[in-house]
């Protein structure tokens, strides 16, 4: 079933001002809300009237819908956080990045969600980085060279920080890995126990420290990697590389490499969600008598058959001809084009004679 017009559902004018359309919706909202009007249809047009809000709230998808009409938002999802249902907030985990780049046995590559690591005293801290991409990189996707300095675990000592590998009790916590603190309060004083700062909670300090490492157990080194960015990635996409971060102490576990994707602007294309938006520049001539144009899209250039008699701002689409959807080996946005017409502003006098001729004959 075709969609109403949004200003229509609101019963708004096109030149309705922010805060006339959110009156509208408010006096809509309570009067169809299913709470209040038991109707059959209430629930269907509340949902109409929240979708259509949705869009003419928002300042940027009100002019893409006033551009393209319904087809400008048609990979928005009212339901989802940040408007389009594919793109979600949490980094793309990209696997373990010695697996992925170094040969390393039990790769794992993948496009999954990484959950959360709860707080350990002894992991390796996270590094993030950004890099910067054009935005054709960014739609066919590709590996970019990175420098990323980091502390990785000690050679020399394995990662234990001690000269001979011989450690000893912490003399300041007793080997508890514990002190107590005594705080002021407003209740009197209060004492605290928090981890010991001297020993860093293991109860346990080195004999001799390490040469190499200064009895911190970790070296700060500096290395190029490769880093694989996905087709379709996005601005401000975050990849996640599990053990791509600093080494633990006292042979904890080390920490992730986080890259966050800066995209830069087309000037060509506009992209939402998954869809592609450009325009294209015709003759008068092509728009009335028709033709074939030829359409640059992300992947490939592409013919488009122009109808007679198309009108100026006609929309056409271009079905999977978008950008390449995450997660997915073939799947891909469409492409929509919308059509501008070329009137000519200097004439021959032969043209302007033809002009001529074809106005007396209508």
């Amino acid at each position: 079933m075709e969609k109403r017009d949004y200003y229509e559902i609101l019963g708004v004018d096109k030149k309705a001002t922010a805060s006339e359309i959110k009156k509208a919706y408010r006096t809509l909202v309570k009067k169809y809300h299913p709470d209040v009007n038991k109707n059959s249809d209430a629930e269907e047009k509340f949902k109409e009237i929240q979708e259509a809000y949705e869009i003419l709230s928002d300042e940027s998808k009100r002019s893409a819908y006033d551009q393209y009409g319904h087809a400008g938002t048609a990979g928005f999802n009212p339901g989802s956080t940040n408007g389009y249902s594919d793109f979600s907030g949490a980094p793309f985990d990209m696997g373990d990045i010695f697996n992925s780049f170094f040969g390393g046995a039990g790769s794992d590559f993948g496009f999954n969600f990484g959950s959360q690591r709860g707080p350990r005293q002894d992991i390796g801290s996270d590094i993030r980085y950004r890099i910067r991409i054009s935005f054709e990189e960014a739609m066919k996707g590709g590996e970019f060279k990175i420098k990323v300095k980091r502390e990785e675990r000690c050679e020399k000592c394995n990662g234990t920080g001690s000269k001979s590998g011989r450690k000893k009790e912490c003399p300041v916590c007793k080997g508890t890995g514990q002190q107590q603190q005594v705080r002021r309060t407003i209740f009197g004083q209060m004492a605290v126990m928090s981890s010991c700062q001297n020993c860093g909670g293991t109860g346990e300090i080195v004999e001799e420290p390490c040469a190499k490492c200064g009895g911190s157990g970790v070296v700060n080194i500096e290395e190029s990697i490769t880093v694989k960015v996905p087709a379709g990635a996005y601005d401000g996409m975050t990849l996640r590389f599990r053990g791509g971060g600093n080494a633990g102490r006292n042979g904890g576990s080390v920490g992730d490499l986080y890259i966050e994707v800066e995209v830069e602007s087309s000037s060509i294309f506009e992209r939402r969600g998954n869809d592609i938006y450009s325009e294209v520049s015709i003759p008068v001539y092509k728009a009335v008598l028709g033709d074939t144009v030829s359409i640059k899209t992300v992947s490939e250039d592409v013919k488009l058959k122009i109808p007679k008699g198309t009108q100026p701002g006609t929309i056409f689409r271009l079905r999977l001809k978008g950008a390449p959807i995450l997660n997915s080996e073939k799947g891909r946005g469409d492409h929509y084009v919308r059509i501008n017409i070329n009137i000519p502003t200097k004439l021959s006098k032969k043209e302007k004679e033809m002009w001529e001729t074809l106005k007396e004959q209508q």
